[in-house]
């Protein structure tokens, strides 16, 4: 005999207690030392229903009453903020030289961090890498596991957990989500490593908007684009690869197989190589007299030559946010996006490089589209990926950011 379904109102009703548990709960942590009737008054759900869903809360140590409140003629009101160390997030980045982790609390904080080097390890090399960086932020956590959530680069199904394809790890179709999920049993959540940077500045960022772009860059180039709040991901999880996008006709050969890409020109790579030519055929320029001892050229280097004035590391530097500006403008006049951020090792650059791709920007897109668009570094400076897997798991684990 066939088992009875479940009757759509008893569902119905189901997901309506989620949705107000849940409801009450972001406006906790996002109100901080709020009272039982002021909840009631933000959400406009009913004191009893309120009530009811914070005593649940309770029970299971998400929320603690963390005290009084100004009495207002009566009994003064016992105050109730989320319990940051009720459980503990794992949190990874898969970087091309190091693949690093944190354990991280309900509001952000980073318990205890590690960080181990890639060394070239590619394909079930480099899975097992995962697997031993896990296993130590596993040894160090000192509450319940909310998830697990990591930034890969490349293409990645979200909603499948499945890494489609990493160049530089040799994955490809690899079912991540599920394998660590089977060898850790905790809910796993993947996402390309540039689309969490930009959940991370949106969600724990200086900004008050609710769609943001932020360009990721160092050894490659990605962005990250949040509309509307939400990651979005494109129909095939693709959006915002711009570091693939071919900007010069018949330029160098990318790792992607096409030519004359936009990290062959403007990603931190890129300009590092064009510097170490200058510098050996020119072995008097300032460039080459600030390289380390071995001969080979260093982002610091490349910094100090332009902090110095020299004349072509600022070339170098200006070509690069020349090209970037281009993309830039592109993203612009598609989406119409006011807030574009750029994270990584260029923000040592300063003015030269932003006013470079904000000059490029101007000129190749309709005015009226930039009066009101800026074009900045990112206010978050360091662990970006990290602190978006964060944001992923309090998003899809309790559904308060």
């Amino acid at each position: 005999m066939a088992k009875s379904q479940p009757s759509p109102k008893k569902a119905t009703r189901q997901h309506t207690k989620q949705h107000n548990a849940r409801l009450v709960l972001k406006t906790i942590y996002d109100a901080g030392d709020v009272s039982r009737a002021d909840l009631a008054r933000i959400t406009g759900l009913t004191r009893a229903t309120v009530s009811s869903i914070v005593s649940g809360l309770l029970d299971n140590g998400l929320v603690a009453e963390t005290g009084y409140g100004p009495s207002l003629g009566g009994k003064p009101p016992i105050l109730l903020n989320m319990a940051e160390d009720a459980r503990q997030l794992i949190c990874l980045d898969l970087g091309n030289e190091q693949f690093a982790g944190a354990v991280v609390n309900l509001r952000g904080h980073f318990e205890h961090q590690v960080s181990v080097p890639v060394n070239g390890r590619t394909a079930e090399s480099a899975l097992n890498l995962v697997y031993e960086l896990v296993d130590q932020l596993m040894a160090n956590v000192t509450a319940p596991v909310l998830g697990l959530a990591l930034g890969s680069p490349g293409l990645v199904n979200a909603t499948a957990g499945l890494v489609k394809q990493s160049v530089n790890l040799d994955w490809h179709d690899l079912p991540l989500q599920h394998l660590l999920q089977e060898r850790f049993n905790c809910p796993v959540y993947i996402a390309n490593d540039s689309h969490l940077a930009a959940l991370a500045e949106y969600s724990f960022g200086n900004h008050n908007t609710s769609n943001l772009v932020l360009i990721k860059m160092g050894q490659g180039i990605g962005s990250g684009i949040v509309l509307n709040g939400r990651i979005f991901y494109g129909e095939g999880f693709g959006a915002g690869e711009i570091g693939h996008v071919s900007v010069v006709d018949n330029g160098d050969l990318c790792s992607c197989g096409n030519h004359g890409c936009l990290e062959t020109v403007a990603s931190v790579r890129a300009m590092l190589r064009q510097a170490q030519a200058i510098a050996n055929k020119q072995p008097d320029a300032l460039l080459a007299q600030l390289r380390p001892s071995n001969d080979l050229m260093t982002w610091e280097t490349l910094q100090q030559a332009c902090q110095q004035g020299d004349a072509t590391a600022q070339q170098i530097v200006s070509q690069a946010g020349t090209l970037l500006g281009t993309a830039v403008a592109n993203l612009v006049g598609i989406l119409n996006v006011k807030r574009i951020v750029i994270a990584g090792n260029v923000a040592g650059l300063g003015d030269l490089f932003m006013e470079a791709v904000r000059t490029s920007m101007n000129q190749r897109v309709l005015p009226k589209l930039t009066v009101d668009t800026s074009v900045q570094y990112a206010t978050i400076e360091e662990n970006l990926v990290l602190l978006g897997a964060s944001a992923l798991i309090l998003s899809q684990g309790l559904g308060v950011i």
